[in-house]
Order: structure tokens, then C-alpha cells, then sequence
């Protein structure tokens, strides 16, 4: 009788179990999706709104988002180490904020090394995925998976202050807000002297004259209203970029249920492709914005463009070199990226 008993129970607790593992594998999951960036903000537009429509729709509505924008979880400056400790599930993360715990990604950032932002965002995705040199050497040592990778329009120089500039020389002593890293190698290239600054802190600084400009895209000078206080920029050129990714923790992601995981890659893929493809088409009607607002275009002459293209190639280099003294794998991520720009072009 205790023996029937027994099994009666061990059967009952099997049932039990297997009617149990659907349910776990189908809970509801609201993910925390973090970012620095004003509500409405372009990129949230273009690339954080369609990725969590994907997720939700793929998952038949298992998995939501609470958004927390304008750094309501934390700084721009700290969102990958937040992340990565738990504060945020899925975070909107610029490596170079935290250049010394990410310093390889900002190959993608190198002035002129890339046409289009798709071909950028592109080959940065396929070096950063699927066993490729920034998932093995940076973002998976520091416990972060990226979801999505964009790089943002070439970056132009935009100026608030009243200096007429005709030449590369007349940029020479302006401090202009940079995002470190190679972006900061190229100012000095050409004799700016670059500021290190998150974007929410750019507006305040330009208004006070402790800025005399930015290196930024037209889409985002946009969205944080920069076009009534612009003086003067450059069109047409490329000054380096900066790579920006929708992240999650190593350790939330694992604890997510198979499907939710598999669902995740696929969105994070799919935005990334069809998220540069919208900065392309966006970035045109930006400038044109800009330019109505009153900011005159700098038209550098030929022998500038030179000057230019000399100190773009100097800062590739020079950054290579800094990046292995550092003990880095400088020459090996710039061989893979190179590679990566060729196939995807």
C-alpha cells in the first residue's frame, strides 16, 4: 500500500513537472530597456521602438518593455557596467564611453574608414557575433552581449561659435566634444582640442561657449535641438563616427528562456540591418534641416580635403600602434574589420 502510494506520488509529481515546463517556457518577461536619450530621440525612433515591436511579436507578446529613458537607470557614461550588473536588461550602450573597458570597438569609429553606415554597421556586427575578434576579445570578457550595432552617419564638424572657419587651419585650438577614443586621435590629427562629453551634457556646454563645437550627425544635432545655436559645419565629409549598440548582460541573457534568447539574436540582426538603411535615408533631410535653422555650410577647399585624408590615415595608424602597446590585438581587429567592410560593401 505504501508502495502504491509512493509511485502514485512520484507519478503525480512527474505530471506535475512536465505540465509545469510550458508555463515557465511561456511567462510573461517585461525586459528594462535603458537609454541616455531624450523621449523621441531618433535612434530610439529608428532602432530601439521597431526592435522591441519585433521581440514582442515574435514571442506572441511573452516578452514587453518598461522604457526608461533621458538616464532615468543611470549616466550614458556607465550603461554598460549597469547593464552588465543587472540595473537594466537591455541597455542603448556607446563602447567608447568606457573606452578603457571597450577600447577595440572603436575601429569602427576611424575617420573615412567606411562609405555608408550599412556597410559600417554591417561588418562591425559580423566582428562582434558568432565568434568574431570583439565578441571573443572585448564584449564577451566583459560579460555583455550585443544585440544591436549601428554606426551612426559620418560625422561632420558642427560649430556654435562665431570664428569663421575657411580652412583646416582655422579649426586649429577649437574644443570640440568628442567620445574619446579614436575620434579623440583624429582632433588632434588637426589640431582641435577634443573634449570628452555624453551627449545630454553637449547642450548646456555650447550655450555657455565651454564648447566651440561638435563632432556629431545632423540626425542627432536634430534631436537634441542643436540647429538654433549652430553657426557653421561641414557637409559631405567624414570625421569618424560612433558605434552605439542595444546590449544585454551575459548573465540576463543566459537566464532567459531558449526561445526568448533565439528571438533576441534574430531582432537584434534584423533592426541592425534595416536601422542603418533608415539613418541613410534620414541623415540627408537632417542636414537640410540644420541648414534652414541658419548653420552655414564650410566649404574646404581641395588642398584641405589632402590635409584631411593624411591625418585620417595618420590616426589609423597611430591607433593600431596605441591599441598594441596596450597589449591589445590592434592589428589583428583592424585586419578584421577591413576584411569585413570588403565583403559587406
Amino acid at each position: 500500500m505504501i508502495a502504491a502510494l509512493d509511485r502514485r506520488t512520484v507519478l503525480a509529481s512527474t505530471m506535475l513537472v512536465a505540465m509545469a515546463g510550458p508555463a515557465v517556457a511561456q511567462e510573461k518577461i517585461t525586459l528594462r530597456l535603458a537609454e541616455s536619450l531624450p523621449a523621441g530621440h531618433v535612434i530610439h525612433e529608428l532602432v530601439a521602438k521597431p526592435f522591441m515591436e519585433l521581440v514582442t511579436k515574435a514571442t506572441n507578446g511573452q516578452v514587453t518593455f518598461q522604457h526608461y529613458p533621458a538616464e532615468q537607470l543611470g549616466k550614458a557614461k556607465d550603461m554598460a557596467q549597469l547593464t552588465v550588473a543587472g540595473v537594466a536588461d537591455v541597455s542603448y550602450i556607446v563602447p567608447s564611453y568606457s573606452s578603457e573597458k571597450y577600447p577595440l570597438t572603436a575601429v569602427a569609429e576611424l575617420p573615412g574608414i567606411f562609405d555608408t553606415e550599412c556597410q559600417g554597421s554591417l561588418a562591425f556586427y559580423k566582428i562582434s557575433h558568432n565568434g568574431g575578434i570583439l565578441e571573443t576579445k572585448e564584449f564577451g570578457p566583459n560579460q555583455l552581449r550585443p544585440l544591436v550595432t549601428i554606426a551612426l552617419p559620418a560625422y561632420q564638424i558642427q560649430l556654435a561659435t562665431g570664428r569663421e572657419v575657411k580652412t583646416a587651419k582655422d579649426l586649429e585650438g577649437l574644443k570640440i566634444r568628442t567620445i574619446g577614443g579614436a575620434m579623440d586621435l583624429m582632433m588632434r590629427s588637426i589640431g582641435g582640442v577634443p573634449v570628452r562629453m555624453a551627449a545630454p551634457e553637449i547642450y548646456e556646454s555650447l550655450t555657455r561657449g565651454t564648447l566651440d563645437g561638435v563632432i556629431f550627425s545632423y540626425q542627432s544635432s536634430v534631436s537634441y535641438d542643436f540647429g538654433k545655436i549652430l553657426k557653421s559645419g561641414t557637409e559631405g565629409l567624414n570625421f569618424g563616427t560612433a558605434i552605439f549598440t542595444y546590449s544585454i548582460g551575459e548573465a540576463k541573457f543566459k537566464s532567459l528562456p531558449e526561445n526568448v534568447r533565439k528571438v533576441l539574436i534574430e531582432a537584434g540582426e534584423q533592426t541592425t540591418r534595416e536601422g542603418c538603411k533608415r539613418f541613410e535615408d534620414g541623415e540627408k533631410g537632417a542636414t537640410e534641416k540644420i541648414k534652414s535653422q541658419g548653420m552655414k555650410v564650410i566649404n574646404f577647399g581641395p588642398d584641405d580635403k589632402k590635409v584631411f585624408d593624411t591625418a585620417f590615415k595618420s590616426v589609423a595608424e597611430d591607433w593600431v600602434k596605441d591599441i598594441n602597446k596596450r597589449g591589445k590585438p590592434g592589428t589583428e581587429v583592424f585586419k578584421a574589420f577591413t576584411e569585413a567592410l570588403a565583403a559587406s560593401h
